[in-house]
């Protein structure tokens, strides 16, 4: 259902342009969850927020294909990209405080939504669409009255993801949506949403630094470093078998409270974007570097159904 080629994808800066997608290729069928991971800054919700046309300047897209459901979205207009945003795709991000309005209540922000598509005749109808969307994510329908300030963070959470959904969308895009909730919170959402995934048939990227929640909930799993993905491939071969060391080292950094032991971290810290170093990015970090790693740019390689970009393998 969806496919991303050779996606690059630039931010001009002052000191010229910042690399933060390099040749990404990821595909999507119906159904399926992925699950993108890796640290802060390496252009996970970049990646994310290009597929629906979200992505703002100084961002660009500079070069490659995005195919959602035969349509090459990087050619469509704004126009075009708004009629798919919502219908087809539906976007959670991270902070729900900050994607509703304080002055309007989540009844009328969601029915607004149904109206722009031309999804119901009338206000009325819409309303009433909104309120079935609240009831599916556990929002008794006689708080769509509410204003945002009325309801906890979880509770904000579940509209988001109900104006996300109400439409029936093909995919659900989820950037990180439970970076600010706590661990209970968390679990109802990430269980919500495999529900909603499940009855209403859609396909889900998540977006997430936390390797232990993607291990749960995804199929497959894409592992970010420094702009670039280094492996993907079916989840419990990625978490069991992993074939690059930057996602063995994120497996391994991993709590485990039935292991006694120091928690590993890994050394060092992430290159800068506008002066990344020669050959493998992750060779300064690496615990399995030798020399072809600090010279030789690795090149994205196929085995057994999963890619990985590393020397060790090839």
């Amino acid at each position: 259902m969806l496919e991303v080629k050779g996606l690059n994808i630039d931010y001009m800066t002052l000191r010229g342009p910042l690399r933060a997608v390099k040749d990404a290729w990821l595909s999507v069928d119906r159904g399926e969850w992925l699950s993108i991971v890796g640290e802060s800054g390496s252009g996970k919700s970049t990646l994310a927020m290009s597929i629906p046309g979200l992505l703002m300047p100084p961002g660009r897209i500079t070069s490659g294909s995005i195919v959602f459901d035969g349509k090459e979205l990087t050619r469509l207009s704004r126009e075009e990209l708004r009629r798919i945003r919502g219908s087809e795709i539906g976007v959670v991000f991270q902070d729900p405080l900050t994607s509703l309005d304080p002055l309007r209540t989540i009844g009328d922000q969601i029915a607004e939504e149904i109206l722009e598509h031309d999804a119901a005749s009338s206000k009325r109808e819409a309303l009433e669409m909104a309120a079935e969307a609240l009831e599916a994510v556990g929002i008794p329908r006689n708080r769509i009255k509410y204003y945002p300030h009325q309801l906890s963070g979880g509770q904000r959470q579940r509209v988001v993801i109900a104006s996300a959904i109400v439409l029936r969308p093909k995919l659900l895009i989820a950037d990180e949506p439970t970076t600010a909730l706590d661990v209970i919170v968390q679990a109802k959402i990430m269980e919500l949403m495999k529900d909603l995934q499940k009855k209403l048939g859609m396909a889900v990227i998540l977006i997430t630094h936390d390797i232990a929640l993607a291990a749960e909930v995804s199929d497959r799993m894409a592992v970010m470093y420094a702009a670039e993905i280094v492996e993907e491939g079916p989840v419990d071969e990625v978490v069991s078998r992993p074939l690059h060391p930057y996602t063995e080292a994120l497996i391994k950094a991993t709590p485990d409270l039935w292991r006694e032991k120091t928690l590993y971290s890994i050394p060092g810290n992430p290159p800068d974007l506008r002066n990344p170093p020669r050959g493998c990015r992750f060779h300064p970090r690496c615990h399995r570097v030798f020399d072809r790693c600090r010279l030789e740019e690795p090149r994205r390689l196929r085995i057994n159904g999963r890619t990985v970009s590393c020397h060790l393998h090839g």
